[in-house]
C-alpha cells in the first residue's frame, strides 16, 4: 500500500457511512480523546507521588507538601491534576 493511501481509503468510507455511523463514530473518537487525557493524567499524578516519596527520603510529611505544593502550582497554571488533588483528599482525610 503506497504512503498516504490507506487516509484515502478511511477517508472515502467515512463519506459512505450513514449519518447516524457518522455521529457514532465521532462521539467514540472524543470519548477516546478524553480517556487518553484522563489516563495521561492519572499517569502524570503516579508519577508525582512516586517522585516524591522516592526524594522525601522516607518522610512522608515532606513528601504530602511536595504533592500539595505540585498540585497548587498546577492549578495556579489553569492545569490541575484531578488525579493528584484526589490523592491529596484522600490521604489527608485520614
Amino acid at each position: 500500500m503506497a504512503v498516504g493511501q490507506g487516509t484515502a481509503t478511511v477517508v472515502c468510507a467515512y463519506y459512505l457511512v450513514t449519518e447516524e455511523e457518522r455521529h457514532l463514530l465521532e462521539t467514540t473518537a472524543r470519548s477516546l480523546l478524553i480517556l487518553k487525557e484522563e489516563i495521561l493524567d492519572r499517569v502524570a499524578g503516579i508519577e508525582a507521588v512516586q517522585l516524591a516519596l522516592f526524594l522525601s527520603n522516607g518522610r512522608t510529611d515532606i513528601a504530602l507538601a511536595r504533592l500539595k505544593v505540585q498540585a497548587d502550582l498546577l492549578r495556579l497554571k489553569g492545569t490541575p491534576s484531578a488525579y493528584l488533588t484526589s490523592f491529596l483528599v484522600r490521604v489527608l482525610k485520614d
